[in-house]
């Protein structure tokens, strides 16, 4: 009676061929797991590209609005400018937290060019903001001013964030003063 066993070569060959078969799809699903993060990220930053856009445009039409009621008186870009004491965003990149209560400290000069080191948080509401209430993220949100001429200016708001590399989403508008 003759018995008919694996080999120790046989075994370690049946391993290899198993360990590549379960490597190969992992590997793939760890491949479309980082990219839906990327993109989950993308869109999120996106988003608070949007937002900062959005509270410039604001500010220059509260500007035309109370220009409108009070003949006068406000810079059309006031609250960016450095004029009437608020923040310079044309010399120095600055942060905007649309979520703080007071107008005056929606806007911060960063001291230098892109506002490194100063990461977006996210309350327990879900609402991202720069005041250190939350968990902090891994964005940056940064808003800089480029002066054109009297009536336009070019607004940039990047926001970065790193996963796997330093990735930027910027937003760009030719802003004009339709007073």
């Amino acid at each position: 009676m003759s018995m008919k066993a694996f080999t120790l070569v046989e075994t370690l060959v049946a391993i290899a061929i198993l360990s590549i078969a379960i490597i190969g799809p992992f590997q793939i699903v760890q491949g479309v797991l980082q990219s839906s993060y990327i993109a989950r990220d993308q869109l999120i930053a996106a988003a608070l590209a949007q937002e900062g856009m959005e509270y410039v445009r604001q500010v220059r039409d509260t500007n035309f609005i109370y220009n409108s009621r009070n003949a006068g008186g406000r810079m059309w870009l006031e609250g960016f400018d450095g004029s009437a004491g608020t923040p310079d965003c044309y010399t120095n990149a600055c942060i905007v937290d649309v979520g703080q209560q007071l107008a005056q400290q929606r806007v911060i000069s960063c001291g230098d060019l892109t506002c490194a080191g100063r990461p977006l948080y996210l309350s327990g509401g879900g609402l991202y903001n720069q005041s250190s209430s939350g968990t902090v993220t891994r964005f940056t949100r940064s808003v800089n001013f480029v002066f054109k001429d009297g009536t336009e200016s070019f607004v940039s708001v990047t926001v970065s964030w790193n996963y796997h590399g330093l990735h930027t989403v910027t937003l760009v508008e030719d802003l004009r003063n339709w007073l």
